[in-house]
């Protein structure tokens, strides 16, 4: 019961957020998250929308779709990141808080203070990924004003839970908490500029944004070095894979990146130690079983990173 009624809480949670996470994709690449006003208005004729007909989720699904001042249809993609939020909310605090807690029993045994605020700070971080993710598809940018701050959040959060991105040591302490943090966010930097750069070079032009090389950071600093790398051969994967699909299909080049870097450090902040043991244990006994050259594992990261820029180049010249 303790943690059935926790659980929905955060789902709830996780519904409100989402809320607000429209506010943000629809406002910041507008420049109108301070001046867009308080209340939030009808896309369509720019009429307030009550209170009650801004319920996450349920206002959506009451209304059918429509505004109720004008009629006019209303995208489900808010219905979409609501629900996402809501169900990443309930899934982190599972993972964070909810499997500490007892079936049944008394506030007294409620987990301690870190569990919680591990929530909190990769609620943050899992909330930006959903904000960049939708901002990305429709604009084909990452806002600064969201990636930059996900960086000073990761490294305080870790300052104040050592663990929060992981560490070198068994019980590490604040220092060790941000010196890993610091590390990750310099190597989300570091792995990024130098395929944007090489792929450049290579190239002859950009085929990869600034602000993917500042997602990546934000990444880092959640996730360590080794959840940075891990997230950046996950998104070059997804992005290669589906990029290949949309093409064959389409046979339009199009594509963003951002979407699939949040993707791959989403699945990452899940399942980090699951793959660690995938790529340090399986793979390796993988390898010596099939005699492949001790390079193999770089030259997929590299064959799938390249072959997600190439699309993404592809798609800007034809832009």
């Amino acid at each position: 019961m303790v943690q059935t009624l926790f659980l929905v809480a955060a789902v709830l949670l996780g519904a409100c957020v989402g809320s607000f996470l429209n506010v943000v994709i629809y406002r910041v690449p507008a420049g109108t998250f301070f001046s867009g006003g308080a209340r939030s208005r009808c896309p369509e004729c720019r009429a307030p929308i009550a209170m009650y007909h801004n319920l996450p989720v349920l206002s959506w699904l009451l209304l059918r779709g429509k505004a109720r001042c004008c009629g006019a249809s209303i995208s489900p993609r808010y219905l979409l990141v609501e629900a996402l939020t809501a169900m990443v909310f309930g899934w982190l605090f599972w993972t964070c808080v909810g499997v500490h807690l007892p079936v049944q029993g008394s506030p007294v045994d409620l987990p301690g203070w870190e569990e919680w605020v591990k929530f909190i700070f990769r609620a943050w971080f899992l909330a930006a990924l959903i904000a960049c993710t939708f901002i990305d598809i429709d604009h084909r940018i990452l806002p600064d004003v969201i990636t930059k701050p996900t960086m000073v959040v990761g490294v305080a959060g870790s300052a104040l839970v050592p663990g929060l991105s992981g560490s070198f040591v068994v019980d590490p302490d604040s220092y060790d908490g941000v010196f890993f943090s610091v590390t990750g966010l310099l190597t989300g930097l570091a792995c990024t500029w130098f395929i944007r750069e090489l792929a450049g070079r290579v190239f002859g032009r950009e085929a990869m944004g600034f602000g993917d090389v500042k997602l990546m950071g934000a990444i880092g600093a959640f996730l360590g070095w080794d959840g940075a790398l891990l997230a950046f051969f996950l998104g070059s994967l997804l992005g290669a894979l589906y990029g290949a699909f949309h093409q064959l299909i389409t046979r339009e080049g199009q594509i963003f990146f951002g979407p699939f870097l949040a993707a791959g450090a989403a699945i990452t902040q899940f399942h980090k130690e699951g793959i660690k043991t995938f790529v340090t244990v399986t793979w390796p006994d993988w390898q010596q079983e099939l005699a492949l050259p001790t390079w193999a594992t770089g030259g997929i990261v590299l064959f799938f990173a390249f072959s997600l820029l190439l699309i993404i180049r592809r798609g800007r010249r034809h832009h």
